[in-house]
């Protein structure tokens, strides 16, 4: 059941009903932050607009999973309601978890990409900032060095900060297919604009802060973006409440494991159908170079290309020849194998006296001896 359609369920119910539901589910809420062994974080999440934070947030917060299509409609700029966790009970059951043995409540604070807007009150006494950028949008990963990374700074210097880039699954995605898929006026993707992963670690490696990948779409690092969010929070506020005991084997925030694309489309492969007449007769291969596995030189450097096949079902001189030619290299595969398992150091017995394959013009020679006819 969605947020929306739990929240009218509540309140078609009697006002007393609704009253009761309402009031114990603002006092489950209130308990997180008075649990003593529960450890409430704040995590705001930033970032230019169109990048896909509120999407990251709903995977998060309400398990939402979206596809390729339903994120490619007409991009409406939103903000998911931090009041949420009042009104729907889901929500907040999906906010508690366990990092490294420590239980925590993890509350998420979207907010407006745009730049000229006021967000000193969603900075206010914030655990963790995640910072987004878009895989596919070159400029928001600038506005990460130029504009919101020194915003944050300004506003909570101290909280620990997480780069993420979104929208990992445009990387391996048909970009002329999704293009077709935007709203007309859309700014197509272009394929010289999708940013590899090093330019993001090299961001991350010259602000000093952890990075990750995500995509909405294939449900790829979404835990790992929030888990490791909570870590650094918690090893933050370890530093400052030193004799919390339960919070010692907070880890650091770990790699992540890498991204494993989806499988290409299987290759079309085109059977030849078979002859149906007398010019394509399997003589006619006879005529092309390529599918030749005999060679004969004549003078004047002139080339007959033959097969193997046909040369010794015409003539068993020519049988003979060919699994003599056989024989003698699965001979000498043999001893090769002999000189492996002896090491060199005891001699092999002298080969046998089966001649030597014939070069090009002895098997001329012998050829034209024979009555292949």
């Amino acid at each position: 059941m969605g947020i929306a359609s739990s929240f009218r369920f509540q309140t078609s119910a009697s006002p007393m009903h609704h009253f009761i539901l309402l009031r114990s589910q603002l006092m489950d809420s209130d308990m997180d932050y008075e649990r003593p062994n529960v450890e409430t974080i704040k995590c705001v999440v930033v970032g230019d607009n169109a990048v896909g934070k509120t999407r990251l947030i709903c995977a998060r917060a309400c398990n939402a999973t979206l596809t390729q299509y339903q994120l490619l409609a007409t991009h409406v700029p939103t903000v998911w309601a931090i009041d949420q966790y009042r009104v729907c009970q889901e929500v907040l059951e999906r906010s508690r978890d366990v990092v490294d043995d420590v239980s925590v409540s993890l509350r998420l604070w979207d907010t407006f990409g745009d730049h000229h807007k006021d967000r000193r009150f969603a900075y206010g006494r914030s655990d963790v900032v995640v910072l987004c950028f878009s895989i596919a949008n070159p400029n928001s990963l600038h506005h990460v060095k130029t504009m919101w990374y020194p915003e944050i700074k300004h506003f909570c210097p101290r909280a620990p900060v997480i780069l993420v880039g979104c929208q990992l699954d445009l990387r391996y995605a048909d970009l002329e297919a999704v293009n077709r898929a935007r709203r007309p006026l859309a700014r197509p993707i272009k394929y010289n604009e999708i940013l590899a992963p090093e330019k993001g670690r090299e961001v991350a490696k010259e602000l000093g802060v952890p990075y990750y990948e995500t995509s909405v779409v294939a449900q790829f690092g979404v835990k790992d973006v929030f888990d490791n969010a909570i870590r650094a929070a918690l090893i933050s506020r370890r530093h400052l409440q030193f004799w919390k005991s339960h919070l010692r084997n907070v880890q650091r925030p770990l790699l992540q494991a890498p991204f494993l694309p989806p499988k290409p489309p299987p290759p079309i492969i085109t059977v030849p159908a078979p002859p149906s007449s007398t010019e394509e007769h399997p003589s006619r291969l006879l005529e092309d170079p390529l599918c030749a596995d005999v060679v004969l030189v004549l003078q004047e450097h002139q080339r007959i290309f033959a097969h193997k096949i046909y040369l010794a079902t015409a003539s068993s001189k020519f049988y003979d020849l060919f699994l003599m030619d056989l024989g003698f290299e699965e001979e000498e595969r043999e001893r090769e194998r002999e000189r492996e398992r002896e090491g060199g150091r005891r001699a092999l017995p002298p080969p046998s006296r089966r001649a030597p394959p014939l070069g090009g013009r002895d098997l001329l020679m012998r050829a034209a001896s024979f009555d292949v006819c």
